[in-house]
């Protein structure tokens, strides 16, 4: 079994949420250090699909020891926001709220849209406990749709029970749970869903630190299909703060009335955006697929 199979699994992350839950923190964040070196030295395929994404993102003059320390500090910062997020997930509201540092403007305007009947796409990224911040941001009482993967690996099926325990309609993306979404976001309400989960099957690649990439264009789709007010949010830790969520938007949207120019130049314009958090934090980033073609 592949490594990368092994912590996907059902028992593994099941495994994980016992262990998180009766841990002190310290013993959690000292098996991510471990696990994280473990991963460094064995180099399975899941390393070297993040050594090349942040190969990607640092550029050429990073060298090969400059990378492989990179591509350790992510996978400990992984298992740090794991055992983060397995450690409260079933904690009432009002500790998931203590968790993230949420935009207070961010909250007053999701709320304005949403009274005013104005739907909101919220869009993630997997940046640093994004889970996590999601968390907190539902305890604020908003009611949430979630798009998820399609064909989620046995492991997230776990995970979408928590979420949707937790207060979230979590809906793995099929053409129903779409139609859900835009019917939700033109009726003032709230969607989230990922913004830089690759999907190789998309016909058109988009710009992405400097080379064409596997970004979706799915989030540009439904932007452009229900006229929702447009947000961009990225997670990261602080060492002082904790994590904090940051939030860029309201997006504006290209609508010359040439829907597919359109839709790959919004999908552009959000990859800009997408980048900005990336670069700020490329060790917080946990994607663990590969984004760009190979040459």
């Amino acid at each position: 079994m592949r490594l990368q199979d092994f912590f996907s699994s059902r028992a593994a992350t099941q495994l994980g949420i016992y262990l998180a839950q009766s841990m002190p923190r310290r013993v959690g964040y000292g098996l991510a250090q471990i696990a994280a070196a473990v991963i460094a030295r064995r180099r399975p395929q899941i390393y070297w699909t993040v050594r090349a994404n942040l190969g990607q993102i640092v550029g050429p003059e990073a060298d090969e020891k400059a990378l492989h320390n990179m591509a350790r500090r992510l996978f400990a910062h992984a298992g740090q926001t794991y055992y983060d997020f397995f450690h409260v997930i079933e904690r009432p509201p009002e500790v998931h709220a203590k968790m993230t540092r949420i935009p207070e403007t961010m909250v007053e305007h999701i709320r304005s849209e949403t009274s005013k009947g104005n739907g909101v796409l919220l869009l993630g990224m997997h940046m640093s406990n994004f889970d996590l911040a999601l968390l907190a941001f539902a305890a604020y009482g908003f009611s949430v749709q979630v798009l998820t993967v399609s064909d989620p690996v046995p492991g997230f099926h776990v995970l979408n029970r928590l979420r949707a325990r937790a207060g979230f309609e979590v809906t793995p993306i099929t053409r129903e749970s779409l139609r859900t979404a835009v019917r939700r976001l033109k009726g003032g309400g709230l969607v989230v869903t990922a913004g830089d989960r690759p999907i190789p099957e998309d016909r058109a690649l988009i710009s992405f630190f400097g080379r064409p990439a596997y970004l979706p264009l799915g989030p540009a789709r439904l932007a452009m299909m229900s006229e929702a007010t447009i947000l961009m949010c990225g997670c990261h830790y602080d060492s002082q703060q904790g994590y904090v969520l940051e939030v860029t938007g309201p997006i504006e949207l290209v609508r010359t009335g040439n829907w597919r120019k359109d839709m790959l130049d919004n999908a552009t314009r959000l990859a800009a955006i997408l980048e900005g958090y990336v670069r700020a934090h490329p060790e917080q980033w946990m994607m663990f697929y590969p984004l760009w073609p190979r040459s």
